[in-house]
């Protein structure tokens, strides 16, 4: 990982830490490029071989941006825009989201529109969306919708507290 990515956390929900257990929370992992812009992510906790997956993905992505010149923000942007809803048929296909991202991505945003779009869509599917919508957001610009509306955790300042 540290031959591609710098490693950093943030914590921005609850959680207790009982003896070597945490209990509670949540967690998201942000693939950025130097300047902060998140090109893939992962929400929710994964396995191993899932997260390896993901990091290799989002490597080889970058890559090929790279490789076929995608040296403009705007041809950078469309290429990772592309590539996540791609992804989206390809992982998760038959759902209405990949028929309609663009409602189906308000649907993720605004609580309580289209809702029928995103049900039956996973957390992977919904960065995805979301990413294919809004392709390279630096992370403080989605953090908070990741964690609230794919995670369906609340941000908070309160400390960890240990048991």
């Amino acid at each position: 990982m540290n031959e591609f990515f710098v490693n950093s956390f943030q914590k921005v929900a609850t959680f207790r830490k009982n003896g070597d257990n945490k209990q509670g929370g949540n967690v998201a992992s942000y693939f950025c490029t130097p300047k902060g812009q998140v090109v893939h992510a992962i929400a929710g906790p994964v396995d191993a071989a899932t997260f390896l997956r993901e990091a290799r993905w989002t490597v080889e992505l970058w890559k090929l941006a790279q490789l076929e010149g995608n040296d403009k923000a705007t041809r950078l942007a469309a290429f990772m825009r592309k590539a996540h809803l791609d992804r989206l048929r390809q992982d998760f296909p038959g759902t209405h989201a990949q028929r309609t991202p663009g409602f189906a991505v308000q649907a993720l945003i605004a609580p309580g529109r289209g809702n029928q779009l995103i049900q039956n869509l996973d957390n992977q599917a919904k960065v995805h969306l979301l990413l294919g919508n809004y392709p390279l957001p630096k992370v403080q610009q989605i953090y908070s919708l990741v964690f609230e509306r794919i995670l369906n955790e609340r941000l908070s300042t309160v400390p960890v507290v240990q048991k």
